[in-house]
């Protein structure tokens, strides 16, 4: 197994995500590590109406969270997390979420 590096935490409503430098996620209030099967792959913006209007790669998302517009000025999220678990691409949309640099 690689080695992996805790490089940054996801807010996700009242829960903290661990987030490592390839990607993965990590649950540590349920005891869930990073196993490769989780990873967040991106971000995308969206307008008012969803239209998608900007995209974020994990290396944007790493470089700089704090660039990336998360929310609206009322709260609404405006970029959206992108991950893929376990075969399947989604698309986070609540609770509200962001990523922060440790």
């Amino acid at each position: 197994m690689p080695k992996r590096n805790k490089v940054a935490e996801i807010s996700y409503g009242s829960e903290w995500m661990d987030l490592y430098d390839d990607g993965c996620i990590g649950r540590p209030d349920i005891g869930l590590g990073p196993s490769g099967n989780w990873k967040v792959v991106g971000a995308v913006t969206r307008n008012n109406f969803g239209h998608e209007i900007r995209r974020y790669s994990l290396a944007d998302i790493l470089r700089d969270p704090k660039s990336i517009p998360w929310q609206f000025k009322n709260g609404k999220q405006r970029t959206f997390i992108r991950d893929f678990d376990h075969g399947t691409s989604r698309e986070w949309c609540r609770p509200g979420h962001y990523v922060i640099i440790l």
